[in-house]
């Protein structure tokens, strides 16, 4: 196995030392990766373990079997079951949980550091020895069925899903991540047990720890329960083509339109991310941003509008998600389209960019405070991009992006062709 430290900067003669100072990465013979961050003063430890495989992975037929193993690990391993795993965590103050996206599926735990050994131990066993019952899958499938059902029913989600259906159409990142009820329905036993058995191997595993954690010891514990194992596929992923779809419209009786818009962007490690995270806050991500700003404080045309940006390995999104009376959407969307226009054509103001710099920068630093955070980012970068990014370089990066990078970044995303979705009485 290999081992070294994540490499920083200096800091530039801060007298604070640098705060990846303790980060380190083990990569085992077979390939599967463990990155800790250690902070001897922590009381806690948030421990990871991240599958690279997710939604976009699965073919139409096993559309959802990703989620289906987030929910049917937890119900129990070869040596205990559900209530043994829920008691165990819980006797210790600690909690277990799990979630799915389209390029990765994470399970994670966050206990106290003086028990770090007991969720450490929960969290690798229901990833090694899952047991895979048959009357567990069975009631599993009823559970994801009425959590499909539940997401059928609120018009946000499926304005949302609507959307991406459209950015990305006939290609996996367009569906879907629970699945759908027919592909649930027909997925059995057999068929996930193998989806696991090829996915769920070396090297598409990442083990993420922050706080008061043993970098070693925990490197021998994996290494004892995944040491011997082969390093097995990766997947392979096919980049979406240029085509979008039609914009959607749903007719619902109810009370307001909700609406989605979205646009194609930036894959996870273009150079362009750093102004395209600068441009989303100016646009609309936050209270202060054009978008909250002119379309709800100035009009009340909204209760809430906000942009989002999202990455995959190949290419990205960004959407803008509200809600409005009938009577408004034409307004709404016209007050859109100017700020668009104006956002595309001149860019933004060099003391936007600035207050943007200052607001990611505050709340980058502020959310380090907490060791879930750190360990979120060490399994994310080390799963999507295949290292970390220092948090000094990061910043630096941050700090270098100019006002002509953002108008430049708006052109090619927010310039580009857009789609929407709506699901409401019009």
């Amino acid at each position: 196995m290999t081992d070294r430290s994540v490499p920083v900067p200096s800091g530039g003669g801060s007298v604070l030392p640098s705060p990846d100072e303790q980060v380190r990465r083990t990569v085992l013979d077979n390939g599967l990766r463990v990155v800790t961050d250690r902070l001897p003063t922590s009381r806690s430890v948030a421990a990871s373990v991240w599958v690279g495989v997710g939604g976009r992975d699965e073919s139409d037929e096993m559309s959802g079997a990703s989620h289906f193993l987030e929910h049917l690990l937890f119900k129990g391993t070869d040596e205990r079951d559900a209530k043994s795993i829920a008691v165990a965590i819980d006797g210790i103050g600690g909690d277990m949980n799990a979630f799915t996206a389209n390029e990765h599926t994470a399970f994670y735990a966050r206990m106290p550091a003086v028990e770090a050994h007991v969720g450490i131990d929960l969290l690798l066993d229901v990833v090694q020895n899952p047991a895979l019952r048959d009357w567990e899958f069975d009631g599993e499938r009823e559970v994801i069925l009425e959590e499909l059902a539940a997401a059928e029913d609120d018009p946000d989600d499926v304005s949302s899903v609507k959307l991406f259906e459209r950015l990305f159409p006939d290609h996996p990142l367009g569906r879907e991540v629970l699945g759908s009820i027919e592909s649930i329905d027909g997925l059995t036993r057999d068929a996930v047990r193998d989806f696991f058995g090829e996915w769920y191997t070396p090297a598409n595993l990442v083990v993420a720890a922050a706080g008061d954690i043993d970098h070693d010891l925990l490197v021998d514990e994996v290494d004892r329960r995944f040491g011997d194992r082969s390093p097995g596929p990766v997947p392979t992923r096919t980049e979406p083509d240029d085509r979008l779809g039609e914009s959607s419209v749903e007719v619902r009786p109810i009370e307001v339109v909700h609406l989605a818009m979205g646009w194609r962007a930036l894959a996870v490690d273009d150079d362009g991310r750093y102004a395209l995270a600068l441009l989303n806050h100016v646009f609309g991500s936050g209270p202060s941003s054009r978008l909250f700003q002119e379309v709800r404080e100035e009009r009340g045309l909204t209760y809430s509008i906000s942009s989002a940006v999202s990455h995959h390995v190949d290419t990205g999104a960004v959407s803008v998600h509200c809600a409005t009376a009938p009577g408004k959407v034409d307004d709404l969307i016209a007050v859109v389209d100017t700020i668009l226009d104006d956002v595309v054509s001149h860019g933004i103001s060099r003391e936007e960019l600035a207050r943007a710099k200052g607001s990611l920068r505050g709340a980058y630093l502020m959310s380090y405070e907490d060791v879930g955070t750190r360990m979120t980012r060490l399994g994310m970068s080390e799963t999507m991009r295949g290292g970390l990014t220092p948090i000094d370089e990061h910043l630096a990066r941050l700090e270098a992006v100019t006002d002509d990078e953002v108008q430049r970044v708006a052109e090619q995303v927010l310039g580009s062709a857009r789609v929407m979705s709506s699901v409401g009485p019009r």
